[in-house]
Formats: C-alpha cells, sequence, structure tokens
C-alpha cells in the first residue's frame, strides 16, 4: 500500500470513529430529552383524593386501578400519586389531565394486608381549564432547604 491509501485508509476509520461517537452522543441526548418530556408530563397530572368542581366542564376517560402488599413504603401518598400518573399516561397519553377520587384502602385477610388503589382518569373539555392544569408549575420557584 502506498501512502495515498494509507492516509485514505486512515482518514476513512478516523471518519467513521467520529460517526459512531456523534451517534453514540445524539441517542444519549435523545433518551435525556424523552426522560425530561416524561417527567414534564407527569408532573401536568393533577391528582385529588376529591371531584372537580362542578363548573369544570370534563369526560371521565376510565377507571384506574392497582394492588400490592401492603407496606408504609407502599403506603407512601408520593409514590401512589406517581404511580397513578403513570398509569394514566401509559393508557391514555396525552389526554389525561387529572386522576380525581384516588383512594387508597387497605384489605386484609389472615395475616395478609393488601393496598388497594383507585382513581378516575379524566379531560377537561374546556381548553382553558387543559391549559391551567398544565402549566399550574410553570414559574414555580423552589428553594433548597
Amino acid at each position: 500500500m502506498n501512502w495515498g491509501s494509507k492516509l485514505l485508509v486512515a482518514f476513512i476509520a478516523a471518519t467513521f470513529c467520529g460517526c459512531a461517537s456523534l451517534m453514540s452522543s445524539r441517542k444519549a441526548e435523545e433518551e435525556t430529552r424523552a426522560q425530561r418530556v416524561y417527567r414534564m408530563d407527569t408532573a401536568h397530572i393533577y391528582v385529588s383524593t376529591g371531584d372537580l368542581p362542578p363548573n369544570a366542564a370534563h369526560q371521565v376517560l376510565g377507571e384506574l386501578k392497582f394492588s400490592e402488599p401492603y407496606s408504609p413504603d407502599a403506603a407512601d401518598t408520593h409514590k401512589i400519586q406517581q404511580q397513578l400518573k403513570d398509569m394514566a399516561l401509559t393508557r391514555y397519553g396525552d389526554q389525561a389531565d387529572a386522576v380525581i377520587k384516588a383512594k387508597a384502602d387497605v384489605e386484609s385477610s389472615g395475616d395478609d394486608s393488601t393496598l388497594l388503589v383507585t382513581g378516575e382518569v379524566v379531560h377537561f373539555d374546556s381548553s382553558a381549564d387543559r391549559e391551567m392544569m398544565h402549566n399550574m408549575w410553570d414559574n414555580l420557584v423552589v428553594s433548597p432547604k
């Protein structure tokens, strides 16, 4: 192989390595973006143990229900809310605006106790209600402890 051929092979190898590195970097950026979008989506779903005000026109998309063995960790309010949000997003996508009537009960049979969680997923009819709910956390300033 002459000097020109060696240089061409080296250039092709360097280009290939650079492309592989760039593709890897882009894939990592896309995964990070997907996680950020997912976190923003779950943050915009409102979870409430109560019902909506009578003037909030909405459609019930469906019911959510899950159970797991009872433990103090399973009964953690934040964990329950996150599970309900995840389920609402999985089943109804961006149509899910809120989970209302969220309720957690402990059912016991013998020595075993089970945490049963239920809720209703709703979609607001009014774009103003949707806009308000989806932007209620915007411009929120949280200071560290």
